[in-house]
């Protein structure tokens, strides 16, 4: 089997002390990326050839969930390694967006719901949760 490494991109689209979460389809189908079903994570994917990191947040985030963010940080990049896979993760926070959330992939996530950062559900993507754990300790909650 080739080995390489792969670029993730996640996004924390946040509103007030709010994120946006998407819940994992029981019955997701494993696309190549960190393969973990019925959790919750933050929109995001795989970035494209010839498209940068920012636009493939802008453009992950529309095909999720419709909304359009803007107000692009970027906060950190990790390493998330399986046994069959390897991803650089790159994490972006959104501080705006606009437009109506809806789910536009619902094979992929079956729910998008805003949570308290104080208040999050217990079973979150790993790539996710990492993420949200390094934003609270950086901001001290």
């Amino acid at each position: 089997m080739e080995q390489y490494i792969k670029v993730g991109i996640g996004v924390m689209i946040l509103e007030g002390n709010k994120i946006l979460l998407g819940h994992r389809a029981k019955n997701k189908k494993d696309t190549g990326g960190i393969y973990e079903v019925d959790c919750w994570t933050i929109p995001g994917g795989k970035q494209e050839y010839d498209e940068t990191f920012w636009e493939g947040a802008k453009r992950e985030v529309k095909e999720e969930t419709n909304l359009n963010v803007e107000d692009l940080e970027l906060f950190s990049i990790t390493d998330d390694i399986q046994p069959d896979r390897h991803y650089l993760t790159v994490h972006i926070i959104a501080k705006k967006h606009s437009g109506e959330l809806k789910i536009m992939e619902p094979t992929k996530e079956d729910e998008w719901k805003w949570f308290d950062l104080d208040n999050l559900p217990e079973k979150i993507y790993s790539p996710s949760k990492k993420f949200i754990e390094e934003y609270l300790e950086k901001e001290g909650q």
